[in-house]
């Protein structure tokens, strides 16, 4: 059994949908010291797109198939956590002295660090170094309020990473840092754009104790004393889906286009999406064949927010279909799905700016 100094730092980056997770990690991995960085990534949803967005030297990007982390997914983290060891020590991937965890936008994660800190394969191999929890500036006070998720990510932060500050007023930013220093008062708050982050900055100090992360955990647990989130660990116990759809009426919905897309119908479609059912959006991403483009064109959304789209170099896999994710709050996937075709097959042909 190995010595607890020689066990891999592991970083869990959480933060609620669409709040920067992918954006922070891409730019952490671009620094050289990130370079022996092993990444496992945890997505919501039939179809996963963000390991094929992780610009990472370290090609072997595990990606946990979709469900509850508590439930689902839990016995595969302690699997993929081993066996990227094993796999590393045989020589079968590059060497790797750091992992880092990327959540689900849904995800608990205090079972994960439940998971890591209480297995006795993974406490060998493995310690959690620090949460890193990113947060939406642009849609935090609304988010903390109404997801039981979002408020637990924030607390259980070692660091906080405030995203998407350039979107909103100075005086909107204040009210949003006050709500954090509230929630989770130990935390320091890091205000990044675009993702820009130094490792230094998250990794500088030295990790919370154990007894701290404990109490952390015990007073994360506590947020949901009086939230009931329907979560039945019995015999018919339901997975991510069907629990999130059941409960509170989230989803996710895939959809695929076999034929390059016309850029400005797509355009429009995701505009009268957006402001239609704004709120009810509560992440869309899709990697997109972009008729006449040599690269695909990635775009993220956050409810009536849409960032810029922006055209890859290169595919990142042999797959060269459209495909868009959805993560939505009562839409019926039958009609976004025809919605998506109609509005591909009309409108006028013009080629991407």
């Amino acid at each position: 059994m190995a010595a607890a100094s020689e066990a891999l730092p592991t970083t869990l980056i959480t933060g609620f949908l669409g709040s920067g997770k992918t954006t922070l990690l891409n730019g952490l991995l671009a620094h050289p010291g990130m370079a022996d960085t092993a990444v496992i990534i945890n997505e919501f949803g039939e179809i996963g797109l963000d390991h094929l967005l992780i610009e990472s030297a370290f090609e072997d990007a595990v990606l946990l198939k979709s469900g509850c982390i508590c439930c689902t997914v839990r016995g595969d983290l302690v699997d993929t956590m081993g066996g990227l060891i094993e796999r590393r020590d045989r020589g079968e991937i590059p060497h790797f002295s750091r992992v880092a965890i990327e959540t689900t936008g849904l995800a608990d994660p205090a079972p994960i660090l439940h998971t890591i800190m209480g297995d006795p394969k993974l406490q060998s191999l493995y310690r959690v170094d620090r949460v890193v929890t990113t947060v939406d500036a642009a849609n935090a006070l609304s988010q903390l309020d109404t997801h039981y998720e979002a408020a637990k990510q924030a607390a259980l932060a070692d660091r906080l990473v405030l995203t998407k500050t350039d979107l909103v007023s100075h005086e909107e930013r204040e009210r949003v840092l006050a709500r954090l220093v509230a929630l989770n008062p130990l935390a320091p708050v890091i205000v990044v754009v675009q993702g820009k982050v130094s490792p230094e900055t998250l990794f500088a100090l030295d990790p919370p104790s154990l007894a701290l992360r404990q109490d952390r955990l015990a007073a994360a647990e506590a947020l949901g004393d009086d939230h009931d989130h329907g979560h039945d660990h019995g015999d018919d116990h339901e997975d991510a889906a069907e629990h999130l759809a059941r409960h509170h009426g989230i989803s996710t919905v895939s959809l695929v286009r076999e034929e390059p897309v016309e850029w400005p119908r797509l355009r429009s479609w995701l505009t009268a999406l957006a402001s239609l059912k704004g709120p009810d959006l509560l992440r869309v991403k899709g990697i997109i064949n972009v008729a006449g483009r040599p690269g695909p064109v990635v775009i993220h959304g956050v409810q009536h927010v849409f960032h810029p789209p922006v055209e890859l170099k290169a595919w990142p896999d042999a797959d060269r279909r459209s495909r868009l994710v959805f993560i939505t709050r009562n839409i019926k996937a039958e009609a976004l799905a025809r919605s998506f075709t109609a509005a591909m097959t009309e409108g006028a042909r013009v080629s991407f700016p």
